[in-house]
């Protein structure tokens, strides 16, 4: 009988140590305020994200996020002159002006799947919307002169008039900034929803990758009487929309405190 009591003890004071180490006993501080950003590649282009998030509780966060990224037309295409392969910028045919928008938003993060210890992962659902502020840049290009044998210096930047200007006459797209005085804006609105996973060892820190969907929508009105955004040249084949629909992924970094 005593060997039995001592075996008996020395077992219950194993599993009594470990529990004491088990990964039950890991809890979670909650913090009230978060900020991030990160790099945001999405169907349509790319972006940049910055967001700052109050808590509620442990499990809710609202707060305000800016995003600013470029939305691409699924018809284009790169291309580069035939006659100056070698030394040519791409181009895109066809494309009138360049749309990038910049988005103001509110919305929530809530956590769904919370960690249960420091090596696990937490999931959160996010919803986010506001205006989306679309400026158009027109697109500026290097057209060759009527000799194509011309120096380079012969070459003259024009904004693209689908009317005058032939493929074959296109040197390359102008440097970036070239006619930004003449951007327009277009309002609208965006929507965004989709799902965070936080996998940072650290519960002070903040590292997530976030997928999910976005819409953006800029109506016709007032000024800018054209049904649809002018990014392409409208033809037969191809043709221009309000709406812009784009699955995402973001890359995001930040830290908590009190």
């Amino acid at each position: 009988m005593r060997k039995l009591l001592f075996i008996a003890t020395i077992l219950m004071s194993f599993f009594s140590t470990a529990q004491l180490t088990t990964d039950a006993d890991f809890k979670r501080q909650v913090y009230d305020n978060e900020m991030t950003g990160g790099i945001m590649l999405h169907t349509r282009g790319f972006g940049m994200n910055l967001r700052r998030m109050r808590f509620k509780d442990g499990y809710n966060k609202w707060g305000w996020e800016v995003d600013v990224v470029s939305i691409r037309h699924p018809k284009e295409v790169k291309l580069q002159s035939q006659l100056y392969f070698n030394s040519s910028r791409s181009f895109v045919y066809g494309k009138l002006n360049g749309l990038y928008s910049i988005r103001l938003g509110y919305g929530r993060d809530k956590v769904l799947v919370d960690k249960t210890d420091k090596g696990s992962i937490s999931i959160s659902w996010i919803t986010m919307g506001g205006p989306s502020f679309g400026f158009l840049k027109p697109v500026f290009l290097e057209v060759a002169d009527e000799d194509p044998l011309a120096s380079p210096d012969s070459r003259r930047t024009e904004r693209y008039d689908p009317e005058i200007h032939d493929y074959i006459d296109i040197y390359g797209q102008a440097p970036f900034f070239t006619g930004i005085e003449k951007s327009s804006l277009r309002l609208g609105l965006y929507f965004k929803t989709g799902f965070s996973f936080d996998f940072n060892l650290s519960d002070k820190k903040v590292s997530t990758i976030e997928v999910g969907g976005i819409a953006d929508y800029f109506p016709s009105y007032g000024l800018y009487k054209e049904e649809k955004v002018p990014i392409m040249y409208e033809t037969g084949t191809v043709e221009n929309y309000n709406l812009w629909l784009q699955f995402y992924i973001t890359f995001n970094f930040g830290g908590k405190w009190n």
